[in-house]
């Protein structure tokens, strides 16, 4: 026998109910913002990691020169490049040997960072 009230209706859905959505809108949300948290800190990274290294190829450009001066013409020294201070001290380790130090700094979101490299010359 058909019922005369129509066809019958199961007691569970396959919907999905707004607080599910609402939940799963909680969810994802949260990860967008971790993943945008994580890509902001790794553009400051490159950004930072790039200005260590110029600041690196400052500072071995600038021990090249103290070197190619020799033993003799090594000075103290220093100047500007590219935003970058440098400072070339030489001084006497032994007898027949010098010690070239060079120092790049520059400021990095308002702190300052620096460099160091030091070489030995000797008298040959």
């Amino acid at each position: 026998m058909t019922s005369p009230r129509g066809p019958v209706r199961k007691s569970d859905s396959a919907g999905v109910t707004l607080v599910e959505l609402m939940i799963v809108l909680v969810i994802v949300a949260i990860g967008i913002m971790t993943l945008s948290g994580v890509q902001t800190r790794s553009s400051s990274d490159v950004y930072s990691t790039g200005r260590r290294t110029r600041a690196l190829a400052v500072a071995q450009t600038q021990i090249e020169v103290a070197r190619s001066l020799g033993y003799l013409g090594a000075v103290p020294d220093s100047g500007l490049t590219d935003g970058f201070n440098w400072r070339t001290e030489v001084d006497s380790v032994d007898f027949g040997l010098l010690r070239a130090r060079v120092t790049v700094t520059w400021a990095e979101s308002g702190t300052p960072s620096s460099v160091q490299l030091v070489n030995l010359m000797s008298a040959r």
